[in-house]
């Protein structure tokens, strides 16, 4: 016996298998990329999977001994989206803070993002910093 396309069944089902209005919109929260954070020798390094973004959408930031990595990843689907039958991508504003554990040499910070991965080298510095000081630093 088929169902009529109308029926509250068929209703039931389509809203089980396909998400028209979601629950949850990513677009208006701030999500927190996955981040490593580890140490070698000479230098600390954070690394950041944050693919899609483009690097003129992030920015870095240091005060004090808190590094802030924020940006915003745009969809560029061209596509209208009726139907979702997984929403896993994140979309939107991003942002992560990291308290870094050790003395650090400001003057020497670099970054770059290469396949998909942002990662912020940070030398280590043989005492701490006698005064808080804010560095922007530009993503390569």
């Amino acid at each position: 016996m088929a169902v009529p396309p109308e029926s509250e069944m068929e209703k039931a089902f389509q809203e089980f298998i396909c998400v028209m209005k979601p629950y949850y919109s990513f677009k208006s929260e701030t999500w927190r990329p996955p981040t490593d954070v580890y140490e070698t020798e000479n230098e600390l390094v954070v690394k950041m999977a944050i693919s899609g973004v483009r690097s003129e959408d992030v920015s870095i930031t240091l005060t004090g001994d808190t590094l802030t990595i924020s940006g915003r990843r745009q969809d560029s689907s061209n596509h209208k989206k009726i139907c979702f039958y997984l929403m896993e991508i994140r979309y939107g504003y991003f942002e992560r803070s990291v308290v870094l554990p050790k003395n650090i040499d400001t003057n020497k910070i670099e970054a770059g993002y290469k396949d998909g991965f942002l990662q912020i080298i940070i030398p280590k510095a043989e005492e701490a910093m006698k005064e808080p000081k804010a560095v922007k630093i530009s993503v390569t």
